[in-house]
């Protein structure tokens, strides 16, 4: 894997050996070149100074030789009187003394008097280099006479006045190029301007030799490519104006070449042999470094399976892998303990150390054996939440702990185990028969649950209720005991019994109503024609106009069978429903109310809600929606609470009627009679209207009693501003008393039951034909 860490630090070593061996490299190259090059030009430097010292002594020598030639007696005495002789034996000895190729008489005129070589190899008139050698007395010069190459030197001859010139010179050939290379070690090449000398120490010229060309362009094959043999300089002589003479130093870069390759060569072996040695030791370092990460990683990875017990394999490199693996090790029992404690968390409640309902499911998987026979009971504690209200959670927590005490103490004895499966509810398993033989089964536990508490000096007592499953009996999976045993203590509950008993069939009950709520709510969201509104018209009964309606809501489901609004609508409420069921109601009831209006007929519509509406955030908003959408006068529109969800929520209840009555909605208070509103609490409520319960109403022909209490309320409800409905009319003679007693509104089966809109019109029709 490339990604590893031994391999990175592999990389990471070598590619430092390499880097720093590339620097160290080009470093090399870069200060070798630099010094090479200046050594060359040193060397070329030190030639140079050389070769004018060299020159200088072969002027000097040429000076010394001229002066003691023109200052032979006997020579000036032959010069003066021309005896050629005297000159011609004088040159040839002197030059044979100071070993000069060339000596030379001249006259005043530059014409050659005598020469110690043929005198027919020189031009006998002289005249323009005697006038330029003059011009630098004393000084040499180097000239090309007959095709060859002198450095001369031209002195008077006096006696006493000046009578002749004596040319004295060396002749400059190969051998001089090559006595100079032998000094300096470099190739020396004397050039005419006229390219018609070339004089130049090396061995093998080729055929066409031109020493400037050659020394400039002549390359060699080097290991990097390409590279010039030499480095050139070139030094003026001094010579003649018109025929200038230049010495090329040409340095041979060969053997430097190849002195820079070996260094470069044994440098890169050096380099290799570094890199082979950095690979090798960081292998072994990655490998030690790696090593112990690579049994950490095991031993994370048992961590990760749940197995916190490890042992370390291998050696320990250093200090740190000692303390990395002392912490892993510290990390493994401090994980193993916290993961003990979650898992009991995650199993258990905090409060009494109780299974919870999860974990319960799981045990009763696991314990019960379908041989032996259970008694799950399930405990409700009635009233808890008041004891929160009135005393404190504290208290009720201590409560919440005193209980399980109880359970555990009945229950622990008898192999047991226990569950607290809701806020106030809990769940103890045992073996019946064991509980049956020692502790008089569940009414000994009823009996120790409901004896009194002391808590925190406070003496309660509580109350519960039980709901009983037997097992195998009355079930076998975990899920189908703990949804029976639940419907059994909500029964105890409802009927206000201590101790209820599953009976086979409440679970299909229970779950018929499940499926019934699934049915309501995709009903709601189809508004297929299964949900529809009834109208039951309200009598006015000075009038004897029909001027307002009840909606109701009816259901049919789509096998033809109809639902109790009771049942369905309590369902609704139980499972939160009820909101999006109002919400249908409300937007159907408007959307008829305005459709009577486009066909002349005025009804005042009630609607039904219940305490989840009017706490709901969002129907008063919705409502003032829908009626903007129809374009419905809220007048029209009467919402009916009944007593019960006026107590229930009344601070919050008098507050969002005060919001409806703001936009123009009238308030019903429905099931006037029934409840528990005191008259303290009547005058507070922004109600327009008191429904009398129809338990008043259905005989009150025949009862006097009856009719003393309606007479009563509708005086009262009068006195308090309220209009007045009784429902429930059934004959007569009621609507008779009604109308005696000045009740505003009457509403019942006599005048005509709950009615489709559509028959609802023709009712109407009917109704004001025959009155």
């Amino acid at each position: 894997m490339t990604n590893s860490l031994r391999n990175r630090i592999t990389i990471l070593c070598v590619g430092l050996v390499l880097l720093t061996t590339m620097v160290s490299l080009f470093s090399f190259w870069w200060s070798t070149s630099k010094f090479q090059e200046e050594k060359v030009n040193q060397d070329i430097t030190v030639a140079q100074n050389v070769y004018k010292q060299y020159l200088k002594s072969k002027e000097s020598l040429l000076l010394t030789a001229a002066k003691v030639l023109t200052s032979d007696f006997g020579f000036k005495q032959a010069v003066a009187t021309r005896d050629a002789g005297t000159i011609s034996s004088v040159l040839f000895n002197h030059s044979q003394r100071i070993d000069a190729e060339l000596m030379l008489l001249l006259d005043l005129s530059g014409r050659l008097i005598s020469a110690n070589t043929d005198e027919d190899a020189f031009a006998h008139n002289l005249k323009p280099l005697m006038e330029e050698l003059l011009s630098a007395p004393e000084e040499s010069s180097f000239v090309v006479l007959n095709n060859e190459l002198y450095q001369i030197i031209l002195l008077p001859v006096r006696a006493p006045r000046t009578v002749a010139y004596s040319l004295v010179g060396f002749k400059i050939d190969d051998n001089v190029a090559h006595e100079l290379k032998s000094l300096t070690g470099m190739d020396v090449s004397f050039i005419g301007s006229a390219d018609d000398i070339v004089i130049s120490s090396l061995a093998n010229r080729p055929e066409q030799f031109e020493p400037v060309s050659y020394f400039s362009t002549v390359t060699t094959s080097r290991f990097f490519g390409e590279y010039l043999v030499y480095r050139n300089r070139d030094i003026d002589l001094p010579s003649l104006l018109t025929h200038p003479i230049i010495i090329l130093l040409s340095a041979d870069l060969t053997q430097s070449y190849s002195d820079f390759e070996k260094l470069l060569f044994t440098l890169i072996i050096l380099a290799i042999l570094t890199m082979f040695v950095g690979v090798i030791t960081s292998s072994i370092f990655a490998n030690n470094l790696t090593t112990p990460l690579t049994q950490l990683a095991v031993i994370a990875r048992q961590f990760a399976q749940g197995n916190y017990t490890f042992e370390f394999k291998g050696r320990r490199q250093s200090t740190e892998i000692d303390t990395l693996v002392a912490a892993f090790d510290s990390m493994g029992n401090d994980i193993n303990q916290r993961e003990q404690q979650i898992s009991f968390q995650a199993r258990h409640d905090s409060l009494t150390g109780f299974y919870n309902r999860s974990a319960m499911l799981e045990v009763l998987d696991d314990e019960l054996d379908s041989s032996a026979e259970y008694t799950l009971v399930a405990i409700d504690i009635k009233g808890l939440r008041h004891i929160n209200d009135k005393l404190g959670p504290r208290i009720g927590d201590d409560c919440l702990k005193a209980v399980a005490c109880r359970i555990s103490e009945f229950s622990d004895e008898l192999g047991g185990f226990h569950a607290r499966i809701g806020g106030d509810e809990f769940l103890t398993v045992f073996p019946t028969a064991a509980a049956r033989e020692h502790k008089s089964g569940i009414v000994g536990l009823m009996a120790q649950l409901q004896a009194c508490y002391t808590i925190q000096k406070l003496k309660i007592n509580l109350r519960f209720s039980a709901g009983i499953v037997q097992y195998p009996t009355q079930g076998i999976a975990s899920d189908d005991l703990m949804r029976r045993v639940l419907i059994a203590v909500e029964s105890a509950a409802n009927t206000q019994e201590s101790i209820h008993y599953y009976q086979n069939g409440e679970d299909e009950a229970h779950l018929e109503r499940l499926i019934m709520l699934d049915e309501l709510k995709q009903a709601i969201s189809d508004d297929d024609g299964q949900l529809f509104m009834t109208y039951q018209p309200k009598l006015h009964m000075k009038t004897q106009k029909i001027d307002k309606v009840e909606s109701l809501i009816r259901w049919q489901r789509k096998d033809g069978s109809w639902v109790n609004p009771e049942l369905f609508i309590d369902l609704a409420e139980q499972s939160g429903l009820i909101v999006e069921l109002t919400a249908w109601v409300v937007r159907t009831v408007v959307s008829q109310v305005a459709d009577w209006q486009s066909k002349n007929i005025n009804l005042q519509a009630a609607i039904n809600v219940s305490a989840q509406d009017i706490a709901f955030p969002g129907f008063h908003a919705a409502l003032v929606r829908t009626l903007k959408k129809y374009k419905v006068d809220p007048k029209l529109i009467t919402i009916e609470l009944t007593e019960r969800d006026m107590i229930e929520n009344e601070e919050k209840g008098i507050k969002a009627l005060e919001n409806l009555k703001a936009i123009g909605v009238k308030i019903s208070l429905d099931d006037y009679g029934v409840g528990q509103t005191s008259l303290g609490r009547l005058k507070m409520l922004p109600i327009d209207e008191l429904k009398l319960d129809k338990c008043f109403i259905l005989k009150l022909d025949e009862s006097q009693k009856d009719q003393f209490i309606v007479q009563s309320s509708i005086t009262l409800g009068h006195q308090l501003g309220f209009s007045v409905v009784a429902e429930g009319v059934e004959t007569l003679g009621s609507l008779n008393l009604l109308r005696g007693m000045q009740c505003d509104h009457a509403q019942g089966y006599y005048l005509s039951r709950p009615l489709k809109a559509e028959l609802l019109e023709e009712w109407l029709e009917e109704y004001y034909e025959k009155n």
